[in-house]
């Protein structure tokens, strides 16, 4: 008898994705807007056309780009310039003339939003004529959609920061503080404090950021915890001290709305209080800590306080975070456990998680200043 070997090559299921790869993208190193081969290649060519300082080449580049790429490509290499974290820095002069070329298409439908995160370039460039050109465009567009106006500003005003463009922050604020200003309406308003907290504190204006904290209270609207996670974010100091001085006024402003900050992150039934921190801002995450820390205390010195079976702090396992496995706000929550001899320990079927008694952790409170 022959022994006969057959080897059988099994094809792979057919996946229709073949017929149309989608193309590599390259990764920018600074964090910006990654590209694909094709937008890699127009920018390289940029590059080298700008170093000889030609710019008959360079428009006849960008001329050529945008006609024979998709929108999607075009669209990409665009937003790559207007990235703060663009690794073409050298390159950003360049965005305007290629959204011009864009705005000719017959395919592009005008944008707000990538309008205002042209806008703070222009102004860096000092092409402010250009830049009010876009800004008047856009009003005139909007005016009669308050909302739409409001989330423009918003997009404006905070494009601005992360740029950092001093006179685009400015004229972006005048134009969102006289709309929220004058506006009825309760959406617009804290849409656009929204923006104008945690842009105020982009720009290193906490002070500022505070006062306008001061003003949704006075016109009825209660800050919510985005305000003070902004505010939290430009004082994170956990790491030089316990509760630092960095960190009180963040306290002093939430302790007027402290309640109903805590309200949006903790659930209390008698079987388990729960306090979520996942996916909060280290500062954030410290502050609400503290402040839940003595909301307990205070309640659990009433006496019809009904203590929950069971007391658990949500931080998150780090699936998501830069090192998987590794949640800072696991990290600064378990540091805070160990300073403060809490009973509160990881739970074993939820790493994510600091558990104990609702008894024991009532126990232990009593016993802190």
């Amino acid at each position: 008898m022959i022994a006969v070997s057959l080897t059988l090559s099994i094809p792979p299921p057919w996946n229709h994705h073949r017929l149309r790869p989608t193309p590599p993208l390259i990764k920018c190193e600074s964090g910006g807007v990654p590209l694909p081969k094709q937008g890699h290649r127009f920018l390289s060519s940029l590059a080298s056309t700008a170093d000889v300082d030609d710019p008959i080449t360079t428009n006849r580049l960008i001329k050529k780009f945008v006609a024979s790429s998709p929108k999607s490509i075009a669209l990409n290499a665009l937003s790559h310039l207007l990235s703060p974290r663009n690794c073409h820095p050298h390159l950003s002069d360049l965005a305007f003339p290629l959204y011009t070329r864009i705005t000719e298409t017959s395919w592009y439908l005008w944008n707000p939003k990538l309008v205002a995160e042209l806008i703070p370039l222009l102004y860096i460039q000092g092409k402010h004529d250009e830049s009010e050109a876009l800004i008047s465009q856009a009003v005139s567009k909007l005016k009669s959609r308050e909302r739409d106006l409001v989330q423009f500003y918003c997009n404006l005003i905070e494009s601005c920061s992360k740029h950092e463009s001093k006179q685009g922050f400015n004229e972006a604020y005048c134009y969102l503080s006289e709309l929220v200003r004058n506006s009825s309406s309760v959406y617009v308003k804290r849409q656009g404090y929204k923006s104008m907290v945690s842009s105020l504190c982009e720009m290193g204006q906490p002070d500022e950021a505070e006062n306008v904290v001061e003003d949704m209270r006075k016109n009825g609207v209660k800050p919510s915890l985005f305000e003070f996670s902004s505010l939290a974010a430009k004082n994170e100091s956990f790491g030089n001290s316990f509760l630092s001085k960095d960190l009180q006024f963040c306290l002093e402003f939430m302790s007027c709305d402290h309640v109903f900050v805590l309200d949006e992150v903790m659930e209390w039934t008698d079987l388990e209080l729960k306090l979520d921190l996942h996916g909060m801002h280290l500062g954030s995450a410290y502050v609400i800590m503290l402040l839940w820390i003595e909301e307990m205390k205070r309640r659990f010195k009433v006496e019809e306080c009904v203590i929950p079976a069971q007391i658990t702090i949500v931080c998150g396992s780090g699936k998501h975070s830069s090192v998987r496995g590794e949640s800072p706000v696991k990290i600064l929550i378990k540091e805070m456990m160990i300073r403060m001899k809490s009973p509160m320990k990881i739970d074993w079927k939820n790493i994510g998680c600091f558990i104990a008694k609702g008894q024991v952790v009532k126990n232990w409170l009593s016993q802190l200043m």
